[in-house]
């Protein structure tokens, strides 16, 4: 019977690649969604 790999266990103290931690990576991410909008909104409005 072959086993599976075993899963490496989740740290919960695991760093994001850059910036100091995960909420303030999802705060970025939703900020330039959020400024994405907004300009693809205006440039909408002004070249209709």
């Amino acid at each position: 019977m072959v086993r599976p790999d075993p899963v490496e266990p989740r740290h919960e103290d695991e760093r994001p690649p850059f910036g100091r931690s995960w909420i303030l990576l999802y705060a970025l991410v939703l900020l330039n969604l959020a400024v994405l909008i907004v300009l693809f909104t205006l440039f909408t409005k002004a070249f209709s």
